[in-house]
């Protein structure tokens, strides 16, 4: 039986928050490069309070990277209403994006989180908390499929009921231009329920 690694949970100072995010991230990017493990996600997986989070914030300054590494981002957001506007976000960015915004007002309850491959992931503090103001609770998560398996499928299914905002692709040149990006169907997961 394999014992499972321990999960790396923490609270960080939201001033050291989005240093710890690009640490984690570049590490993830570098074993992706050549002569590295290429059984990983095409694209990161993002679940956001906003685009000023520190998870986007983190993400914006690795674009090179991750356009490097031939990765891209599905983003779902739970505000749009602040600064900057999602059309206006990625303009400079060199890697495919799509962004779309989870209206339901009860997102709120859950967690932020990053899918970065079947067993990586970073869950973060729940969105109704404001990063900028408070203390965060965060989990770092490597070598743990099960985990990262459960965020990437609840990303799916909250990807399928968000309403599209933005959709830009990646050029040979390194711009980006409009266009729909591809999208991992999350399997039908079995459901339980008795008959009386």
């Amino acid at each position: 039986m394999r014992s499972r690694p321990p999960l790396r949970v923490s609270v960080t100072r939201h001033e050291e928050k989005e240093h710890k995010l690009q640490e984690f991230l570049s590490q993830h990017i570098s074993r992706l490069q050549p002569g590295g493990d290429r059984a990983h996600l095409a694209h990161l997986l993002l679940v956001a309070r906003s685009l000023d989070s520190p998870v986007v914030k983190a993400i914006t300054a690795l674009a090179d990277e991750i356009a490097a590494a031939g990765l891209g981002a599905r983003v779902i957001l739970a505000h749009v209403d602040r600064e900057p506007a999602p059309e206006d976000w990625g303009r400079g960015l060199a890697f495919t994006y799509e962004i779309r915004w989870a209206r339901h007002p009860r997102l709120v309850e859950a967690h932020e989180q990053l899918v970065l491959g079947p067993e990586t992931c970073w869950i973060g503090d729940c969105m109704r908390r404001d990063p900028g103001k408070c203390d965060a609770y965060e989990s770092y998560v490597e070598d743990c499929g099960e985990a990262a398996g459960c965020a990437a499928v609840s990303f799916e299914r909250l990807w399928h009921a968000s309403q599209p905002l933005v959709s830009r692709t990646a050029l040979r040149g390194g711009g980006i231009g409009p266009g729909p990006m591809p999208v991992i169907e999350a399997a039908p997961q079995p459901t339980v329920g008795t008959r009386h």
